[in-house]
């Protein structure tokens, strides 16, 4: 089995059944349809848990005075389109 086709069966573009040899073909379709989830799956929880821990980290003072910020700027623009 070449390259090719390894990749195609690993991401099950390619049914193993129609590879060559067979039993390498299917164990790498179920390493596709297990491990490349799992793989992906931990990858996000990974970037989702850091950007909450990152927002947790804040203190209520700086969340509140951007707030603050946010609201004096928005109001700024209104006051400058009428």
């Amino acid at each position: 089995m070449g390259w090719t086709a390894a990749y195609e069966v690993l991401l099950g573009i390619t049914s193993p059944a129609a590879a060559d040899p067979q039993w390498a073909a299917w164990l790498l379709s179920v390493a596709g349809w297990a491990a490349m989830p799992a793989l992906i799956g931990g990858a996000a929880g990974y970037v989702i848990s850091a950007q909450i821990q990152s927002h947790q980290n804040r203190d209520i003072d700086e969340v509140v005075a951007q707030l603050i910020n946010r609201s004096r700027s928005s109001s700024d623009e209104e006051e400058d389109g009428m």
